[in-house]
């Protein structure tokens, strides 16, 4: 039962790792509303949780693992990115690419909003 809640676990931070990807490209104002806050809250979360998602402590307590220094900010974008590619960045290139798509982003989304409301 741990390792189907941990499967399930990785598909929700797939889902969150795509939203937060796209989210301010999706054609529904109430897309860019979540995604919005959202990412910032995600970015905050990370630095008050030891630099580590949620979603990762989670999976990693389930399949009874210990942590590793690699699961830190920016584990599960490596995973993605090794799988797609089959090269696994640096954890220094993870950093600067999720701080600079996601306030990119992020301000992509208020941008949106804004325009949308006035």
């Amino acid at each position: 039962m741990k390792i189907f809640a941990a499967r399930l676990v990785r598909f929700a931070h797939l889902l969150v790792f795509i939203f937060l990807i796209i989210g301010w490209a999706l054609p529904w104002w109430q897309a860019w509303a979540i995604h919005l806050p959202l990412t910032i809250i995600t970015r905050i979360h990370w630095r008050m949780n030891n630099r580590r998602c949620i979603f990762t402590t989670w999976e990693v307590i389930l399949k009874g693992q210990e942590f590793e220094e690699d699961h830190e900010e920016g584990w599960f974008v490596k995973e993605v990115f090794e799988a797609l590619t089959k090269w696994r960045p640096s954890t220094i290139f993870v950093r600067r690419l999720m701080l600079f798509w996601m306030y990119l982003a992020a301000f992509l989304s208020a941008i949106r909003l804004f325009t949308f409301f006035n």
